[in-house]
């Protein structure tokens, strides 16, 4: 194996470990707002919520994609490897954001439950399963743009 090949490989390590830690501060986030805005239990009618703070969320939401984005372009040197390493970010950061929200708040039941997935441009209201195997299409493909040849 080569010297570039065992150090894309290298890289991966840290790539996981940042992902799986923003997937648990994401997930910390939204036990506090979950706590805050439903505190009889989180049900997916949108609860009202101050401008101002409607606007940190999604500001919340860009500054998470700048973070993605700022670690997969310093992550490698080739384009499609800086791709690949934000799929892989993406993927493994959303997905472990639904584990944590499991350990966290034992949410959600099934993966047919519905959550909102993003405020960004508008609410984005799919079943957990969508962005689950979304996510994991992207870090497969993510995979393989980082470690082919």
């Amino acid at each position: 194996m080569s010297d570039e090949r065992v150090r894309n490989r290298l890289r991966l390590v840290p790539i996981v470990l940042y992902s799986v830690g923003m997937g648990y501060a994401e997930a910390a986030v939204v036990v506090y707002l979950r706590r805050i805005y439903y505190p009889e239990g989180f049900k997916l009618t949108l609860a009202p919520i101050e401008l101002h703070i409607l606007r940190m969320e999604i500001g919340r939401e860009v500054a998470t994609l700048v973070m993605i984005l700022g670690v997969s372009l310093l992550a490698y040197e080739n384009r499609l490897k800086k791709m690949g390493a934000f799929l892989l970010i993406f993927g493994i950061w959303d997905i472990f954001y639904y584990v944590f929200l499991k350990a966290l708040l034992d949410w959600p039941a099934s993966f047919m439950t519905m959550d909102v997935l993003f405020l960004i441009p508008v609410p984005w209201i799919f079943p957990v399963v969508l962005p689950i195997s979304i996510s994991t299409l992207m870090v497969g493909f993510g995979l393989w743009l980082i470690l082919r040849k």
